[in-house]
């Protein structure tokens, strides 16, 4: 409880002076905000809630989270009965085209909090909104600006002369040395092999070329076979079969990254959400930072994007009692203000524009905002929030079987594409239209 009161007191300080515009029809009305409680927990998503209820006295919200929150979200949107918003991992494409989700422009195209001169839509970095788009309408709106990355720990890398490789065979010769010391190059978070589905999108994106990264995004027939994709499955294979730490894959995200913080392990690819979820099992002196994929030479990708982009989704149901007013509550949570209180507190990235740079961040974050700020571009993957089911099933088994040497990069990429073919049959699961990298 003191700790929610700490943050409910920094968020006011951080908040001062946010203009606030309140809807003409506000009532004694309750919200109810559900939230998934992950890496990120919901203190300061609590802390949020308590701030609008000072700026809107006849609103007040119940906002709740729990680890397994789309478990228990599942059957109240079937009976017709949703809360007013949510954070969750649903079907979301299913619930968009069946009209159960609220479309957002209406907020997205009303002044901002605090940038009365912006609209809500104008301070979301530039295309972050694209993957919940429906026929010309939003339908949902990333919290979090993620980016995936390889993260170690600074004061091993000066104190054993090591160094932040450029290329992926600098990365190959790095992780031979950390081998030869005692060191484990990599840990893997085995128990949930999909971790490992960022990793190889990295260096999928290395090698190919835009239009073929696409293609699998898209599941255009034989995307998964093309020869770069074998390639990358390949160097995933190798890396995880000479570099992986041994007895990673009984082990849960928790337990490897706990290997990580502990030294035992140099090296772990991961979200940004790493620094939070392990915040108090990192040892004294410990100086997280990380890098973004190296490239390998003669790849003919970006060597400069960044596999990242929005992330811990919030969507308002369109059964929900009161739609508009979650959507305003949402705006105020993905304020420029809030962003900023949002990145102090959880040590991550906002979506929203203004409200992170090197000199603002913390010393683990500086390495992801230079890779973010410097990036050419950044991507992101939709397969897995799109189909779900091969995302829960399909991708995570066989991923572990090409990471534990079962089957060949050749028959991995044969299992996606069978897997992709059976979506393109299947006449009940939408498909969006062809996403483009310019």
């Amino acid at each position: 409880m003191k700790r929610l009161c700490y943050i409910v007191a920094a968020l006011a300080l951080l908040l001062a002076g946010c203009s606030v515009e309140k809807p003409e029809d506000e009532k004694n009305i309750t919200l109810e905000v559900a939230v998934f409680e992950g890496g990120f927990g919901i203190e300061w998503h609590k802390g949020i809630a308590r701030e609008y209820e000072k700026t809107h006295p006849g609103i007040k919200i119940n906002l709740w989270g729990d680890p397994r929150v789309d478990e228990k979200l599942k059957p109240r949107i079937l009976r017709g009965s949703p809360p007013d918003a949510a954070s969750a991992i649903l079907p979301i494409w299913k619930l968009i085209v069946s009209g159960k989700l609220y479309p957002l422009d209406e907020a997205l195209n009303s002044p901002a909090y605090g940038q009365p001169d912006k609209t809500w839509r104008q301070t979301f970095f530039p295309g972050i909104l694209q993957n919940y788009e429906y026929r010309g309408k939003v339908y949902g709106l990333p919290l979090a600006f993620g980016a995936w990355v390889m993260w170690y720990d600074r004061r091993m890398f000066r104190e054993r002369g090591w160094e932040i490789p450029k290329t992926w065979e600098e990365m190959l010769a790095l992780c031979d040395k950390m081998k030869a010391s005692g060191i484990a190059p990599i840990a893997f978070q085995g128990k949930y092999p999909s971790y490992a589905w960022g990793t190889l999108l990295s260096i999928y994106q290395r090698i190919t070329t835009w239009d073929r990264f696409a293609a699998i995004q898209n599941l255009e027939p034989d995307a998964f076979k093309n020869p770069d994709f074998i390639r990358a499955a390949q160097m995933l294979q190798d890396l995880a079969v000479k570099y992986f730490q041994k007895g990673c894959m009984a082990m849960t995200h928790t337990e490897s990254q706990l290997e990580y913080v502990n030294g035992r392990a140099a090296m772990v690819p991961c979200g940004l959400w790493l620094k939070n979820e392990m915040k108090e099992a990192i040892p004294k002196g410990f100086e997280m930072d990380c890098f973004a994929i190296p490239p390998p030479a003669g790849g003919k990708g970006d060597p400069n994007a960044c596999n990242g982009g929005g992330g811990e989704y919030f969507f308002v149901f369109s059964e929900a009692k009161h739609p508009k007013e979650a959507a305003d509550f949402l705006k105020f949570m993905m304020s420029r203000q809030s962003g900023k209180s949002y990145v102090k507190t959880l040590d991550t990235l906002s979506t929203i524009q203004g409200t992170f740079a090197p000199d603002t961040v913390s010393p683990e974050l500086k390495g992801a905002v230079n890779i973010v700020l410097n990036a050419s571009r950044t991507y992101a993957d939709r397969l897995g929030i799109l189909y779900l089911e091969w995302a829960s099933r399909t991708m995570p088994t066989k991923l572990a079987q090409l990471i534990q040497k079962t089957i060949t990069p050749g028959e991995f990429a044969q299992h996606m594409e069978d897997a992709a073919e059976q979506i393109r049959k299947d006449p009940d699961i939408y498909k969006p239209p062809p996403i483009k990298y310019n």
